[in-house]
């Protein structure tokens, strides 16, 4: 690795996404092929359904995988699908954009059909994805259709009460992250904070966001920690502990929080000036989460370190996801933008180079045959960890956890959409 100061020029980037200008878009489609063919499946059989299976292949016991299936992965499944038809639409491919639209409805369907008929469950934080997703849902629908999607409006509407429901005056303010109610953190009050946002309950939001400066933001790294452990009820509740670990995906959410009560004009009742905070935020981000890489003896790219699979395998897929809205936003510094811009774009560029693609309908029995060959359409699998190539960590035929591909897809897509703003 290079020296921690040595950061991604503006015109290595350019010539980076100049080079790949045309391909943006099809290594985002690439990616969502691959999810598609590798993990969609539908949901208890039923057609008009679409679930993503957790792992390909799937290797576990079959009482394991009736019940894992990691609904808040399903939720960024969503999201990346949404990103999709918003792209195709910008694009002019008013097909394509229905097509990923009904992708998504079929999604929230399976969501449903495997969540036994409704869209509630024990834990807030993966509520609030799901709400996030079928927010974004419903304003693709208004785009491709010119009318809203009542799935997504329905279904929003249940999660919201959820949500309000999880925000309670014990120590001080925050969200509980689960309905046992003995931990506030950041996974819960930052996305529940951007929903907030997103229907006008910018009170709420706002007074969520304190809540995280006030208890989670760490003075020492700039970032937000992860939680507190809450004893007691009510006057009598009190914090026990504080969980101080420092995630990627905690940042994302804050910062599109911050976005869009900035957005609204409604940032009186926050405590911290929303373009100061985000700017430090930003650096934050970039200097513990930061990553030079070497590409040559004399090049390097400045972009984020992944934080391997399960959960983790989506961390830095949603900090990059705020990442890319920061990147775009003019009334933030230039030079925050910069930074924001760099990471998206590099951190897009070295996922890819470090994928392996290969044909699924490649007949392995033939004799002879050789594993590398491309007859029909190839797919991609991405690596967990950013700076090695997929092939070093996982030999073929080894399972590959749905979380790191939503991932990867929803980087590329959000790296697509910066350099498209160019």
């Amino acid at each position: 690795m290079c020296p921690r100061h040595s950061n991604t020029s503006p015109d290595q980037l350019n010539t980076l996404a100049a080079e790949h200008c045309l391909t943006l878009a099809n290594r985002a489609d690439t990616a969502r092929h691959s999810i598609l063919r590798l993990f969609g499946s539908k949901a208890a059989a039923l057609p008009g359904t679409l679930i993503g299976r957790v792992a390909h292949p799937d290797t576990r016991p079959r009482r394991q995988r009736a019940r894992e299936w990691h609904y808040w992965w399903q939720a960024h499944l969503m999201d990346a699908l949404v990103d999709t038809g918003f792209r195709q639409q910008a694009a002019g491919q008013g097909d394509e954009a229905q097509e990923a639209l009904k992708q998504a409805r079929a999604l929230l369907r399976g969501i449903q059909v495997r969540n036994y008929g409704s869209y509630p469950n024990d834990f807030y934080d993966d509520m609030a994805w799901l709400t996030l997703a079928c927010e974004r849902l419903n304003r693709l629908a208004l785009a491709v259709e010119g009318d809203g999607d009542s799935a997504a409006q329905d279904a929003g509407q249940r999660l919201y009460r959820e949500l309000t429901s999880a925000c309670t005056a014990e120590v001080g303010g925050g969200a509980f992250w689960s309905k046992d109610h003995d931990f506030k953190n950041t996974p819960a009050t930052a996305p529940i904070a951007l929903a907030f946002a997103r229907a006008h309950r910018y009170k709420e939001a706002a007074d969520l966001l304190n809540w995280l400066q006030a208890h989670l933001l760490d003075p020492e790294s700039g970032l937000y920690l992860d939680g507190v452990k809450v004893t007691g009820s009510g006057e009598q509740a009190g914090i026990s502990s504080v969980e101080r670990g420092l995630y990627t995906y905690n940042q994302g959410p804050v910062l599109g929080a911050y976005l869009a009560l900035l957005d609204a004009g409604a940032t009186d009742r926050l405590v911290l000036d929303p373009v100061t905070h985000i700017a430090e935020l930003v650096d934050s981000v970039d200097r513990t989460f930061g990553l030079d890489f070497e590409v040559s003896s004399t090049e390097s790219l400045r972009l984020l370190r992944t934080q391997g699979g399960g959960d983790g395998g989506l961390f830095t897929g949603i900090l990059v996801r705020y990442l890319a809205d920061v990147a775009l936003h003019s009334a933030l510094p230039k030079a925050t933008r910069a930074t924001a811009r760099g990471l998206v774009l590099a951190t897009a560029e070295v996922l890819w180079d470090g994928r392996r693609e290969f044909d699924p309908d490649l007949p392995m029995s033939e004799p002879g045959i050789d594993p590398n060959e491309i007859r029909g359409q190839a797919v991609a699998l991405f690596s967990p960890h950013v700076e090695r190539h997929i092939s070093d960590l996982l030999k073929p035929g080894q399972p590959v956890d749905l979380s790191t591909q939503i991932q990867a897809w929803t980087i590329i897509e959000a790296a697509q959409r910066v350099f498209a703003s160019d």
